[in-house]
């Protein structure tokens, strides 16, 4: 039996964009994940539960690629209510409910607050701590995330995930805090920590809210069908002893297999009981927020690529990131053009929130990918624009279909001499490996910081400094990486495709700029000349300014 296809989607709610992931057919189930995660770690779950019904996991507010709560200091009660709102959203009247640890707390104040909307509430590790256990994590689990210069917090995100599986809780290094776990694989660490990661800063807003909600209190007095389970090895098995007295009759605690199959089993055989009384609504299209960048899923070529969009009116711009990497780093830009004008941005197939087609990476495939994605948004001419790796997908766009491109602007292009390229590109991009110790995060944290201080980054010379105002604010470096993570995999062959293509002139109006800090800066007057026609600009560090010297060519 072939396994069921994930799609992807987002749902906005009042103006706060849900992202969820979405599969099979019949009565809903809806899943919630563990803190600081997000719904694709709940992969398993959503492709067994698929099997017998529509599987529907959501990434919860602040995590993922869902938006805060517009609310300072939430609480578990106002995570249930959002998750109401989502559920009205969706047209979800009545269904499953599957929540794993901070998933479960959310998931039981909604049963508490909703049951007439539950048919059954499963949980994959239940939160009941004590008053004690509750006050010492909120003292001690939760320090700040703060980007620091030197990567430090990096390391400090990969070493708390794997101490998970050694101690628990984390900070207390005893043998009695022993956990019956072991760390996982290089791998599959960087999978775990890429969420944590993502949500960055924020990830204490939902997952302190866990320890301040008495969770034993709250499993009292329920009047929908309730399993309180755990696998083996899970720590939340503790609470098991604590929860069995004082349980409604409708309410039971079970112990699952340790192995993620034996758990999906187990958990089916219990929602196969308790189905929804109804089949899952239609996906509903998500609608355009005025004044805010828009995120979608469009389908292209049997990929889902992301898609960002602001504005309307003109002729449309259309954007393409640096690869490796992700279109969320041009939002700034975005929002700054988008005056009087629609701007779509994407990520190319394998970068950042776009699907992996398993095709080898190419410039040639990006462009192709581009034309799909306008053929499906019903774009005629556009204005083109392209940043580094990015350049090179929209100049060979414009070759390809040159009547379909009204202006081209190449930001930062990789116009390099074919000397400099045949001596930088073997040393460029190494292959991202991961390692036990999460040292390859530290080496692609200096390379990224590196190439604002020296060209090329990895020759440390006087020669080679760069006189620039270097942009390695730590913040802004930690987007940068978690971009490229999303698809660490790619890194080496994306930019080993990027070196590798030469673009030839495009017969179309064309303006060459770039920053003074852009990597490729030193490369973009001499590629202006080589293209007939050709306009250069070095652009301002004010992003504002920027936009109105970009807007100024599109509309001449």
């Amino acid at each position: 039996m072939s396994e069921p296809t994930i799609r992807r989607h987002f749902v906005y709610v009042g103006g706060r964009a849900v992202h969820y992931r979405r599969a099979g057919s019949g009565p809903p189930v809806v899943m919630l994940h563990p803190s600081p995660s997000h719904s694709a770690g709940l992969t398993p779950f959503i492709r067994g539960f698929a099997r017998d019904f529509t599987a529907i996991a959501l990434d919860t507010p602040g995590y993922g690629l869902s938006d805060l709560l517009d609310h300072p200091k939430p609480e578990i009660p106002d995570f249930a209510e959002a998750l109401a709102e989502t559920l009205d959203a969706l047209h979800i009247e009545r269904c499953a409910l599957f929540g794993s640890h901070t998933g479960a707390s959310i998931a039981i104040e909604f049963v508490r607050r909703y049951p007439d909307r539950v048919s059954v509430a499963v949980f994959d590790g239940y939160p009941g701590y004590t008053d004690e256990y509750r006050a010492d994590m909120l003292k001690y689990y939760l320090p700040p995330y703060e980007p620091k210069w030197d990567g430090s917090h990096l390391l400090n995100t990969w070493h708390k995930f794997r101490e998970q599986f050694i101690f628990s809780p984390t900070f207390r290094h005893h043998r009695e805090n022993r956990a019956d776990a072991a760390p996982w694989s290089a791998e599959r660490t960087q999978d775990g920590i890429l969420p944590r990661l993502m949500t960055g800063e924020d990830y204490t807003v939902g997952y302190s809210s866990v320890f301040r909600y008495d969770g034993l209190a709250a499993a009292k007095g329920l009047t929908a069908p309730t399993c309180f389970a755990a696998r083996e090895g899970d720590s939340l098995i503790k609470a098991l002893p604590l929860l069995r007295d004082g349980l409604s009759d409708c309410c039971w605690t079970e112990v699952m297999p340790r192995g993620i199959e034996g758990a999906v089993e187990g958990y089916l055989r219990i929602l196969r009981k308790y189905p929804a009384p109804r089949d899952a609504p239609s996906v509903p299209n998500p609608a355009s927020l005025p004044g805010r960048i828009t995120r979608r899923y469009v389908d292209v070529g049997g990929a889902q690529l992301m898609v960002r969009e602001l504005g309307r009116g003109a002729v449309p711009l259309v954007m393409v990131p640096h690869v490796p990497g992700s279109s969320d780093l041009l939002e700034p830009l975005m929002t700054a053009l988008a005056v009087g004008r629609r701007v779509v941005a994407f990520d190319p197939p394998g970068n950042g929130d776009s699907d992996d087609t398993g095709e080898a990476p190419s410039i040639p495939a990006y462009a192709e990918a581009l034309r799909g994605l306008c053929d499906t948004l019903g774009l005629g001419e556009v204005a083109l624009y392209g940043r580094n790796a990015g350049a090179s997908v929209a100049a060979a766009f414009a070759n390809a279909h040159a009547g379909r491109v009204a202006k081209l602007i190449l930001d930062g292009p990789m116009a390099l001499p074919d000397d400099v390229r045949a001596a930088v590109a073997p040393r460029y991009a190494e292959p991202i490996a991961p390692r036990w110790d999460g040292g390859h995060l530290i080496n692609l944290w200096f390379s990224l910081r590196n190439e604002q201080l020296f060209w090329p980054w990895y020759d440390e010379r006087v020669e080679t400094k760069r006189d620039v105002e270097p942009e390695i604010d730590p913040r802004y470096l930690t987007r940068k990486l978690v971009g490229i993570l999303k698809h660490y995999r790619n890194y080496d062959s994306v930019y080993r495709a990027a070196f590798d293509f030469a673009p030839a002139p495009p017969a179309v109006p064309v303006l060459v700029c770039a920053a003074q800090n852009d990597v490729f800066r030193r490369f973009g007057e001499a590629a202006a000349r080589s293209i007939p026609g050709a306009s250069w600009a070095e652009l301002p560090s004010d992003i504002g300014a920027a936009a109105r010297r970009l807007n100024a060519f599109i509309d001449a």
